[in-house]
């Protein structure tokens, strides 16, 4: 049986035999390559292009971007020559409005979605990358002249009401070119004749940019970055306190949805707030790059 039997010499009787064994193997291999194949587990699939997009685009989306809902009620309009915000007749109040009279969620009249005005050109996607975050600004500065000063009651500073301060608008130059960074600046200061506490929480300060004359809401500190900041403290009188920002020169929207421009050549109007508190408006002017 072991032995090769047969006419032909016996090397091809074993070659043969070799080739069918080969042949064997291999079948069972090719069976067994096929079962696991079949069996294996198939693998959870991994994030499309465009989730991975919108997990990197998440990422970078400012957070606490709403605007703060402290502010006069709906109704009332911005004075351009005092900046104060009075009520018109026949209402009675509603929706709560931005630092300059625009009601929260919405863009003041005049505006496209993105808050932009005529002119202005397309730069960018709801979030930038420049930071807009306000900071206090610890320049020394001097004092403001006020009545002579009372002492502290037994109970504490009260606190302040708006009659005991005033709130301005400052930028570091009345005039940019296109394509500079501004800063502005929000500054509060106590005019009454005895410290007093208020809240300067980030949630109620605004800076806000309109145009000139004061029609179209075109950017808010608000918008895109509002932190939301521990920060009562005691006024002394006469003492201003001063918080700052680096404008990037772009507009923006409220909750900051729609593409930023890049706003042109004009003159423009600054005026902030704090809480309902509204300054009176600081002129500058952009000119071509």
């Amino acid at each position: 049986m072991w032995e090769p039997v047969g006419p032909l010499p016996a090397h091809v009787y074993w070659k043969r035999r070799w080739l069918a064994l080969v042949s064997v193997i291999a079948f069972f291999v090719v069976i067994g390559f096929s079962v696991a194949a079949l069996t294996r587990p198939t693998p959870n699939p991994g994030p499309t292009d465009e989730a991975t997009s919108r997990a990197a685009n998440s990422s970078a989306l400012p957070s606490g971007s709403s605007v703060a809902s402290v502010a006069p009620s709906a109704g009332a309009t911005i004075d351009p020559t005092t900046g104060t915000p009075s009520a018109e007749p026949g209402t009675s109040g509603g929706a709560p409005l931005s630092a300059t009279g625009v009601p929260i969620g919405t863009s003041a009249p005049g505006t496209t979605s993105g808050g932009t005005s005529p002119g202005a050109s397309a730069e960018g996607g709801p979030a930038s990358t420049t930071d807009e975050s306000k900071r206090p600004d610890d320049t020394p500065r001097a004092s403001v002249p006020v009545p002579p000063t009372e002492p502290a009651p037994p109970t504490g500073p009260p606190p302040c009401t708006n009659d005991m301060i005033a709130v301005g608008a400052e930028i570091d130059a009345p005039q940019h070119k296109v394509g500079d960074r501004p800063e502005l600046r929000l500054t509060v200061v106590n005019i009454s004749n005895q410290a007093c506490v208020r809240d300067l929480d980030g949630a109620l300060q605004e800076i806000v940019v309109w145009d000139r004359p004061i029609k179209t809401r075109l950017w808010s500190s608000n918008d895109c970055v509002n932190p939301s900041t521990q920060d009562l403290r005691t006024l002394v009188p006469g003492q201003p306190v001063a918080f700052e920002v680096t404008w990037s020169g772009l507009s923006s929207n409220p909750g900051c949805t729609a593409a930023r421009t890049r706003l042109p050549a004009g003159d423009y109007t600054l005026l902030t707030r704090v809480a309902d508190k509204i300054s009176g408006p600081t002129h500058f002017t952009l000119t071509p790059a």
